[in-house]
């Protein structure tokens, strides 16, 4: 579903401080809401966490950046009960919710790799979750 910025002020992201805040979407039709959140860890600050979220705790995907490593549930359809690295993106699914993760170079519909700078994965999140016409993005230390 293709979605959109409720407010079209500039995304802050910041390059080395902690950045952790919510901003609204909402779909095309303006009929359904959404939040997408951006995230840089507080001791872990190459840690990065971009999401999108329906109904306001129903977790549509998630992409972890240098984050902790993830074991998807036994019976999980994509590497059951095995570890991934500290990089990868959770789908919802209905049953598992977000706990299944992908790894990037297998992520359904995903198409950059993961070597490319933390912009570039922000902008590749962006539209892989459908939101179009995004605003600025503002970046600072």
């Amino acid at each position: 579903m293709q979605k959109e910025f409720v407010d079209t002020s500039p995304l802050e992201f910041t390059l080395t401080a902690t950045m952790d805040y919510d901003r609204f979407l909402r779909s095309s039709d303006k009929r359904e809401e959404f939040i997408l959140t951006l995230e840089r860890g507080i001791r872990k600050r190459h840690r990065l966490k971009f999401q999108t979220r329906a109904s306001k705790v129903i977790v549509l995907a998630r992409l972890d950046l240098h984050g902790a490593p993830h074991k998807n549930p036994p019976e999980a359809p994509y590497k059951p009960g095995q570890w991934l690295d500290e990089t990868q993106l959770h789908l919802y699914r209905e049953g598992f919710e977000d706990r299944i993760a992908y790894e990037m170079t297998d992520a359904p519909g995903w198409t950059i790799g993961q070597d490319v700078g933390d912009i570039q994965m922000l902008e590749g999140f962006l539209r892989y979750c459908g939101i179009t016409n995004w605003p600025q993005i503002q970046i600072g230390l």
